[in-house]
């Protein structure tokens, strides 16, 4: 029930701030998510023995955003910031008294800005795009209702259904039922899809789509379990009733986000983008 009610005060403001909210508000939401999941995901790593820099973190992450946003054509100056910032926080370790941290906590650092910030980072340029088959927003709405579908096929079918382990080293409670569930949900979220956000879109391109984002959202699922379970963490915080953190509910997301960019870039010429 409280995944339900969550589910339903949530949606309604995502809806209005992706379809109808002036830009900046969706990247005032954008910077809140990646606040509180990018914090969540350095708790995680601190867990885990991992020295990361919180404050220098927090602040390469809004210029990362801050970077999509004013040029959301060009994909250089995230890839300067990124660069710049993994030097940095090298060389920061010149002030650490445990040297032995540096090579770790600096990685550890960095791959939490590659994994939330840059991947939220290309749905902030998605927004403020558009293709000949429909405006960004629309984009994000279908990426969005497919990762979820995906994500609720998945529980359902596998509470009701689910007997044999996916991952049971990772994630005991899920089944191969589940992830077939999740597909379906996938392929459903695709039709939905493409008859009330994308009707321009070719059918078998948004169910082939729909499909790949279905799979790597379940594997960045299971890959956020292994980094909670290798930390002896159940869920990323308890933010969100029914639901855990920000991260665990956003795990899907991240990884289907660059694929979502990837398709569009490679389907259309880079200045409509």
């Amino acid at each position: 029930m409280k995944r339900i009610l969550t589910a339903l005060l949530l949606v309604p403001i995502l809806i209005a701030i992706i379809g109808y909210a002036p830009p900046p508000y969706f990247l005032a939401l954008v910077a809140i998510a990646t606040a509180l999941a990018l914090e969540e995901f350095f708790s995680i790593a601190t867990k885990s023995s991992l020295e990361v820099n919180r404050l220098w973190g927090h602040a390469i992450a809004l210029l990362l955003l801050a970077s999509f946003y004013v040029s959301p054509g060009n994909v250089l100056p995230c890839f300067l910031i990124l660069t710049s910032s993994a030097l940095l926080l090298l060389a920061l370790g010149i002030r650490q008294n445990k040297l032995q941290d540096t090579l770790a906590g600096a990685s550890a650092t960095v791959l939490g800005l590659v994994y939330i910030p840059v991947t939220l980072g290309l749905m902030v340029a998605l927004q403020r795009t558009a293709t000949p088959w429909g405006a960004g927003n629309h984009w994000i709405f279908f990426l969005l209702l497919v990762v979820w579908f995906g994500d609720t096929g998945a529980y359902y079918v596998g509470r009701l259904w689910g007997r044999h382990p996916l991952a049971p080293c990772v994630s005991p409670k899920k089944t191969v039922e589940g992830a077939l569930g999740g597909f379906l949900g996938n392929v459903l979220a695709a039709l939905l899809g493409k008859q009330i956000l994308l009707p321009l879109a070719p059918t078998a391109d948004l169910l082939l789509l729909g499909i790949v984002l279905g799979a790597v959202s379940q594997i960045g699922d299971l890959s956020e379990s292994a980094i909670k379970r290798g930390a002896s963490v159940k869920d990323s915080s308890n933010l969100l009733p029914g639901h855990g953190g920000m991260l665990d509910r956003i795990d899907g997301v991240l990884f289907a986000a660059p694929v979502m960019f990837g398709y569009l870039r490679l389907s259309f010429d880079w200045r409509s983008l």
